[in-house]
């Protein structure tokens, strides 16, 4: 098989393994529903992921780089390297309406003990963060932030709006988006007074 023709055949495997897991959730989609729900052999899936597990991983890897990509398209309306911070964090809460979101929820759970799949989904969230250390850096150049304390910095940023994700299921978008943009004003006053230097 060809190389393009191998990576449609991936492509679509994953597209259509998307709809499924939306549909019935990971836990109760089976391979062989993957098998039957793309019209894919079970020696071609496995050809291209090793497993269930694997496959989903995949999804998500895939879903996060367009996140990012989607990211990069929209960073040039944003001014400064606050209004970025603003615009990211509206960008986190729009993403929340992507159904897999919850049912990345779900794997992430039932996977505490393999250490690979683990290591594999925190390497997925590096992703944001160094979007976070871009624009943090950006406060850097401008003699906003101390260029030392950036990665710090990132990994706080990224926590905060990674913890306020639980209040998802207590609020409408609105309110999280509300939400999301108040916490950022909140870390941008404490990094812009210099507290914690």
């Amino acid at each position: 098989m060809s190389s393009e023709k191998a990576q449609r055949k991936r492509d679509m495997i994953l597209d259509k393994a998307k709809e499924l897991f939306i549909q019935r959730g990971y836990a109760a989609t089976s391979m062989d529903e993957l098998v039957k729900y793309t019209g894919a052999s079970k020696g071609s899936i496995y050809y291209h992921f090793e497993s269930k597990e694997d496959l989903f991983v995949k999804l998500l890897t895939k879903q996060n780089r367009e996140w990012m990509e989607a990211w990069d398209d929209k960073k040039a309306g944003y001014a400064s390297f606050e209004e970025k911070l603003y615009g990211i964090a509206d960008h986190m809460v729009d993403d929340f309406q992507n159904p897999l979101t919850k049912i990345a929820e779900e794997f992430y759970i039932n996977q505490p003990e393999n250490k690979t799949i683990v290591g594999e989904m925190l390497a997925i969230l590096q992703g944001p963060r160094m979007l976070y250390r871009e624009i943090l850096a950006e406060g850097a150049d401008e003699g906003r932030i101390a260029a030392e304390d950036i990665d710090e910095i990132a990994v706080i940023f990224g926590s905060l709006l990674d913890g306020l994700s639980v209040s998802y299921f207590e609020r409408s978008q609105e309110e999280l988006r509300q939400l999301y943009r108040k916490s950022v004003m909140y870390f941008l006053n404490g990094v812009l007074s210099g507290e914690g230097s």
